[in-house]
């Protein structure tokens, strides 16, 4: 049999990552189209968190997978790997029970440096956070933040120098059946295509109508703002997760981008908010987003005189209704492979999305991860028509 023909749909960081992971693998025909430019949408938007302080198994490791992509990508090609540290902040002592745990089964994948802090920790570390009112917090001071259009440019001149093609201005408008394959229609022309991974981000669910491949994704407006200090802060902060997973809201974020600056924002792992087109405006954020972060800020640190609002963007969320990524062969196509649905945690499960979508192509079967990620096609697909969505 031939080498197959392998196109994937979108140059974010999931796109660019799983071409990169295919050419690692040893595929030798893979292109990647996109509408516009590579990390052109949300990739390019993001504060591009990178941490492994969760609690199951499963998302430890996947993180922890991408916690190594990224340190090697920053060792052997200078990509920014921010390591400020990453503090999720502890509601109650169940969770700081479960923070305890988290711990341990972080060094089971090699992540040796987790560990609980109590508030007098984090008072002693950070004067600046207000943590009266917290059972503690998981810190990883290893993790970190990297920047989401640098990571895109860096993957795709990779994918490039492997011998990949990237073709921009492309946006999929057709799919044709063709005696091998399909054959994928856009403005720059058509693609014969033995194996199409959908990786179009907040355009996933469109994608996957055109390949009759529907999944279920919900793409949701989210947004970050600069914070403006009149004076350097010191120590500098980790970034402050002040969310706790499965909690049905949102929490507020902020960490150090440079000492007289902060980036805040809006975080949740769930499709709390309404859908929306993802062809939306990404502009600023609202006068209510902006109110609602510096009141959580103003309960988190000691004083928030001399902060001034900055720039703002928003960016797309595409969320799932079990609110994990969608990542494997499609039940209904079986020459559809997805990698899509991160939410807001694109670039941290990235590396993950994109060995996994590999290694089903180019070996048939996932080898890497131990755990059962959870992130199977079939779970959520048969009921795409049953999630709200907006194309």
């Amino acid at each position: 049999m031939s080498e197959p023909r392998v196109v994937v749909i979108g140059a974010g960081i999931v796109g660019l990552s799983t071409a990169f992971e295919l050419l690692r693998l040893g595929a030798e025909q893979v292109t990647v189209l996109e509408a516009r430019h590579p990390g052109e949408g949300s990739s390019g938007r993001s504060v591009g968190m990178v941490e492994t302080q969760y609690l199951d198994a499963a998302d430890i490791e996947v993180r922890a997978f991408g916690h190594a992509r990224f340190g090697a990508l920053s060792r052997e090609h200078g990509l920014s790997f921010v390591r400020g540290g990453y503090l999720r902040m502890a509601h109650d002592q169940a969770d700081l029970d479960r923070f305890a745990e988290s711990v341990a089964r972080q060094a089971q994948f090699e992540i040796h440096d987790a560990t609980v802090l109590l508030p007098r920790d984090i008072e002693a570390r950070w004067p600046q956070l207000d943590v009266t009112d917290r059972a503690g917090a998981l810190f990883g001071p290893s993790d970190g933040y990297v920047d989401g259009y640098e990571c895109c440019t860096l993957l795709a001149r990779l994918v490039r120098e492997a011998g990949g093609d990237i073709v921009l201005n492309a946006e999929l408008t057709a799919v044709e059946s063709a005696p091998q394959g399909r054959v994928l229609v856009t403005e720059k022309g058509r693609f014969p295509a033995d194996v199409v991974v959908n990786a179009a981000g907040g355009w996933a669910g469109r994608v996957g109508d055109l390949l009759d491949a529907p999944i279920p994704l919900a793409p949701q407006l989210h947004g970050a703002v600069a914070i403006e200090l009149d004076g350097p802060m010191t120590p500098l902060l980790p970034f402050v997760m002040d969310y706790v997973p499965g909690s049905g809201t949102d929490g507020v974020y902020f960490r150090s981008e440079r000492p007289d600056q902060l980036i805040a924002g809006l975080h949740t792992d769930e499709a709390i908010h309404r859908a929306v087109s993802p062809d939306v405006a990404l502009g600023p954020v609202s006068h209510d987003f902006v109110e609602r972060v510096s009141a959580l800020m103003a309960q988190r640190m000691t004083d928030c005189d001399g902060f001034a609002v900055g720039r703002s963007w928003t960016g797309i969320y595409p969320m799932t209704p079990d609110h994990r990524p969608i990542v494997g062969t499609h039940p209904e196509a079986a020459d559809v492979v997805c990698a899509a649905g991160a939410g807001g945690s694109g670039i941290q499960l990235s590396p993950a999305m994109a060995r996994m979508a590999a290694e089903e192509i180019v070996n048939g079967k996932v080898t890497t991860f131990s755990s059962d990620t959870g992130w199977a096609t079939a779970r959520v697909c048969p009921s795409a028509d049953r999630f709200e969505r907006s194309h």
